[in-house]
C-alpha cells in the first residue's frame, strides 16, 4: 500500500483538466504546498491556479526557500497536461534562487524518521482531478485542502471539478490539510464507509 515519494510525483503528473500546453514557467504567489501521505512536500500551487511539481531531490530545497504568501517565479518543463515540472525557483520576495543541479553521488543511508501515519477521513468538493500517464484518475485535490491518492480501481463514482468526494485511508496532517492514501472512496463519507465493508467483487 505504501507509495514512495518519487512514485507520487509520477502519479501527480497529469491533471487531465487543462486544454492548453502549460508554459515552461509561471509567476505568482504561493498559495499552498502539496504533500504525500508521508508528509513530504512534492509540489505547490500558486494563487493563479498553477500547479507545479518538484523532483524529490528538489522538493525540500524549494520548500525551505519559500513560504505561503511569497511571490515566486518558477521555470521548468510545461506539458499538455497543464502541470509545470519545476526545475528552478526565484523567490521575488526574498531574492533567493534555487536551481536544479546534477545529482551528487549517493550518500550513505540515514535513519530519517518518517511521519507518523494515522487513519483519516475527509470529505469535500473536488478542485482538481489528477491523472496518471494513461489518463487514469489516481488523486484529487479538494477545495477544502485535502489531497487524496488512490488506486484507479477504487473509483466507482464520477470524478470532476465541483463534484462531492469523500475518502477514508491513512496519511498525515499538515497546515495545508490532510494528505492520505485512500482505502475507500465515495460521494460522501457514508458511501466510503459502506465501501470498506462491501464484499469483494466476484472474479
Amino acid at each position: 500500500m505504501k507509495l514512495h515519494a518519487a512514485l507520487l510525483v509520477v502519479l501527480l503528473a497529469c491533471t487531465g483538466l487543462a486544454i492548453a500546453q502549460a508554459p515552461p514557467g509561471a509567476e505568482g504567489v504561493v498559495a499552498r504546498y502539496l504533500t504525500t501521505p508521508y508528509g513530504e512536500v512534492n509540489g505547490l500551487r500558486l494563487d493563479n491556479g498553477t500547479l507545479a511539481l518538484f523532483a524529490p531531490h528538489l522538493a525540500q530545497r524549494f520548500f525551505e526557500s519559500t513560504t505561503v504568501g511569497d511571490q515566486v517565479r518558477l521555470s521548468g518543463h510545461g506539458g499538455a497536461d497543464g502541470v509545470l515540472r519545476a526545475t528552478s525557483l526565484v523567490n521575488l520576495t526574498t531574492r533567493r534562487t534555487v536551481a536544479d543541479m546534477p545529482p551528487a553521488p549517493p550518500s550513505p543511508p540515514t535513519n530519517r524518521q518518517l511521519a507518523t501515519l494515522e487513519r483519516l477521513e475527509t470529505a469535500g468538493t473536488i478542485d482538481l482531478v489528477l491523472r496518471g500517464p494513461r489518463g487514469e484518475a489516481n488523486a484529487v485535490l479538494l477545495q477544502e485542502g485535502a489531497v487524496v491518492y488512490f488506486r484507479p480501481d477504487l473509483i466507482k463514482i464520477p470524478l470532476a471539478r465541483q463534484q462531492p468526494f469523500a475518502a477514508i485511508g491513512i496519511g498525515t496532517r499538515s497546515s495545508w490539510g490532510p494528505a492520505l492514501e485512500a482505502v475507500a472512496v465515495g460521494a460522501d463519507l457514508e458511501q466510503a464507509r459502506a465501501a470498506i465493508h462491501a464484499p469483494p467483487p466476484l472474479p
